[in-house]
């Protein structure tokens, strides 16, 4: 597990020493990175590999799981987005975009987090909290936003 969070940290590194942020990344790139999240999460939650498979096309229809939830948490924690609590911190997610999507996906991930970054506050349970927040942010994504 170790490995994995190594990983994660030495790529956002590499992402945010690069001169030109707003291109920082390839949708190529942006999937690897998906995939290092989610192999980094997966493994401490009983999910099936579909319903990791809707979830990274967006699609949160269906009723989840106390370890969806928290996968979703496992996710957002990794990439510094939540607190414990589950709390969401819309500016600091919106500071990382640059970093983290690529340049096509800018423009609606900016408008998906705004219109989602109040979300949590409705939930007490941290990791529906976060789920509830990705649910958000995929359903304003316009169909061209991935989860891990």
């Amino acid at each position: 597990m170790n490995q994995w969070i190594i990983a994660i940290i030495l790529q956002a590194l590499g992402l945010l020493l690069r001169e030109d942020p707003v291109s920082a990344m390839t949708m190529d790139q942006f999937v690897t990175s998906l995939d290092t999240l989610r192999a980094g999460c997966a493994p401490k939650f009983k999910i099936e590999a579909s319903t990791l498979d809707r979830l990274r096309m967006g699609d949160f229809s269906q009723e989840a799981s106390q370890d969806v939830m928290c996968y979703a948490k496992c996710i957002t924690l990794m990439v510094g987005t939540v607190n414990k609590k589950g709390d969401f911190n819309a500016a600091k997610a919106l500071a990382q975009l640059p970093h983290l999507v690529p340049a096509e996906l800018l423009d609606v991930s900016t408008r998906a987090i705004n219109a989602c970054k109040d979300v949590y506050k409705n939930y007490k349970d941290s990791c529906e909290k976060v789920y509830q927040t990705a649910k958000c942010v995929g359903a304003n994504g316009e169909g061209k936003l991935m989860f891990p």
